[in-house]
Formats: structure tokens, sequence, C-alpha cells
């Protein structure tokens, strides 16, 4: 059979190694992107199912519109105002399947062959992955504590000119780092990116789950060219399985979004809309969030004590105020990739730095999630991993 020449590009299976090894049961997986299962609210869940098959079952099983079910995206849309400022219409709200595919259009809709998407470095590896099918050329813009380094990104602007069609960015407790952008950050950010016409690629999983007081404010509230694109997703703060996504963009950018999803699936399952939106109405959603905040928290502090008690001389690893993982640095000299293939035959797996690079790769580094995993199985993980990378260095 002959592929198309994209699938050449489509080379790294890391994430599909990710899904796979979440279905080990005998593994200590601090490999995955998962809110914990222990979170999903089963019970209410179960009741909102019920009640809108029991309310009106031919429209849950029937195809939904292509922007989507349309109570959802209002309490989208409102949402979004309570939280961070933000003035959207439910005509503005697009219902994805899964953040995912957000980012998969967004490809389609601005992305041609030899085109340039600069990417904060390290990043999502999902987004390079997707991003990669559409022969875009991927540049890598270092990062500090505080987010993007704006001097380096203003000089890939100036290096690749009228090529850079996109920029993608986590500013929220990224994926892999766990880092988040100061505000100063987000404000030279879109002051520098005014200035040209580049689309901007918001990726927000993380943004609700801040171990602080405060949320941050989204890119998009500083946004006075619609040059953003804002991908939203209840897969970290309610459960993935749903596959229960959004956009929010400009009426114009919205209008062309809309076409592309009507190619792509036609429409988001009706089900799960009508059953989030159900939840949404009839339960307590931020509740849940704060109890999932507490917990991840908890698990953030175990995983840090134990590091902190394990973790040899020169290994180095951040403490994130949100989201889900943290992020490690090995000696210049070694290898994460190794240090898996060892800490694999103990039972231990992890994702390597260099998945999480569009450019040049740094293998000395690798990413813990901490969301997913007992606090039993954290302090029992990492001794493990711990002796591990202790014989490992001593080498």
């Amino acid at each position: 059979m002959r592929y198309a020449h994209r699938m050449e590009r489509i080379k790294d299976r890391e994430l599909l190694s990710l899904m796979e090894l979440s279905e080990k049961k005998d593994m200590i997986s601090f490999s995955g992107g998962f809110p914990s299962a222990d979170s999903y609210p089963i019970e209410e869940i179960k009741e909102s199912f019920y009640r809108i098959l029991e309310e009106d079952p031919s429209g849950a099983l029937s195809y939904s519109s292509t922007r989507g079910y349309g109570p959802l995206r209002q309490q989208i849309a409102q949402r979004m105002e309570t939280h961070f400022g933000t003035s959207f219409s439910q005509e503005q709200v697009l219902i994805t399947s899964g953040s995912q595919q957000a980012l998969d259009m967004a490809g389609l809709l601005l992305i041609d062959k030899g085109d340039v998407v600069l990417f904060e470095t390290p990043s999502y590896l999902g987004a390079l992955n997707a991003l990669k099918a559409y022969e875009a050329e991927l540049v890598a813009v270092p990062t500090d504590e505080d987010g993007i380094v704006i001097a380096s990104l203003q000089e890939a602007m100036e290096t690749y000119g009228e090529r850079v069609k996109m920029i993608y960015v986590i500013p929220d407790f990224q994926n892999p780092t766990g880092r988040c952008w100061s505000e100063k950050r987000r404000r030279d950010f879109m002051e520098l990116v005014g200035h040209y016409d580049v689309a901007v690629l918001e990726d927000a999983a993380y943004s609700e789950l801040s171990f602080g007081e405060e949320k941050e404010i989204p890119l998009i509230r500083y946004d006075e060219k619609q040059q953003v694109i804002y991908c939203g997703t209840f897969s970290k703060i309610f459960c993935p399985g749903l596959r229960i996504g959004w956009v929010c963009a400009g009426s114009a950018v919205m209008e062309e979004l809309l076409l592309l999803k009507s190619s792509v699936d036609l429409s988001a399952p009706s089900i799960t809309q009508r059953q989030t939106a159900y939840y949404l109405e009839h339960f307590d959603l931020d509740a849940h969030i704060r109890e999932n905040i507490l917990l991840y928290k908890k698990r953030r502090d175990a995983m840090i004590a134990a590091m902190k008690d394990k973790f040899p001389e020169g290994v180095s690893f951040n403490q994130p105020k949100g989201g889900l993982f943290l992020w490690v640095t090995l000696p210049e000299s070694k290898d994460s990739r190794e240090l898996l293939r060892r800490a694999y035959e103990a039972g231990i797996s992890f994702v390597p730095g260099g998945s999480f690079y569009p450019g040049a790769v740094k293998n000395n580094e690798f990413r813990l999630n901490f969301s997913n995993v007992s606090e039993e199985k954290i302090r029992t993980g990492i001794e493990i991993l711990g002796r591990i990378i202790n014989d490992y260095i001593a080498e």
C-alpha cells in the first residue's frame, strides 16, 4: 500500500506508547498526562446520562449541530467570562472532540507545506505531531521560568518573516515542564505578536488547575486583533473519556473552523455534549475542580519530598504551581532514554525529554506526571527511580 508522504513526518510513536502504557497494570507510570481516575464524579455522571436519555433520548442519540450543542456552548462562554473575564458569545464557541482535534484543525486551517510554526521549547508532543503532518517547519523558541523568551521570539519572527503562520504556546502550567507564564510575559508576548500577521494557538488545557488562589489571565484577554485561537478542554478538569473540548476565536476565524469541522467529523457526539451540559447545570464543577486541585497538590508535594530525599546531587527539578507535571534535569552527560530503559525493567515509566523538542534535542531531561499516581505509589516509584539514577550517575 502506498501511503501519503506526510506519514514520513509522523514517526514519533511516543504519544501512542504513552496511551498504551496506561493499560499496564503492573507498571508505576509517571508517563501519561492523565487526571486521576480517583477524581471522576462517577455517580453524578451516571445520573446525567440517565436523565438526558430519560428526558430526550432521540436528541441525545442523534447528530448534533456542527457548532455543538447550544446550551453547552452557552455554558462554556459563561464559565470563561466568570473565570477569565472573556466576552465570547456562544456563536464564538465550537465544540471539538477533545482539544487535540482543535490542534489538528488549526493546522488544517493555517498551514501550507513549508510554513513555519514557532513552538516554545520544550513543548507538548501531541501538538508537535499534529502540525508535522501538515509539512510545517517547526522552530523552537527558548523559554525561561517566566515563559517564552521575548527577545528570542522576536529574532525568530524577523528571521523567518512571512513564513511564520502560527505560534503554539501553553501559558498555564505547561506540558511538559509545569511552568506558568508571568503576567508581564503575557502582555509583552501579545504586544509583540500584534505587530505581525500571525496566528497564536493558545492551548489552555491546564488553565484551571492552579494550586494558588488566583487564575492566570489567558492570552486571548489581551488579544486586540483577533489573532488568538483558544483551545479549552474538559479532559483535565472533568474526565477525558467524554472527549469534550472547545475552541474560542473571533467570528471570521470561527466561520472558517466551522467549515473544517463539518468536513472532519460533522459534529462532536451528541450524547457526551448533552451529558456534560446536564452536569454543568445540575452539579458543581467548580467544587469538583477544587477537590482535584487539593488532591494534585498533595501528590505534587509527595513527589517533591521523595525526590529531595532519594535523588542524588546533580539532578534538579522544579516545583510547579499547578497542572499535572514536573520537569527533571540530569547531568549533561547522562541520557534520559538510557535511564528509562533501566527504569522500565524495574517497573517504572516516564517520558524522556527529547520527545518534547521540535528542534535540537536535549536528552538529559525527562517529564514526571504526579496526578494519576497515588501518594504511596509515588513514594515507592521515586525510591526505585532514585536508586537507578544514583547507580547510573555513579558509573
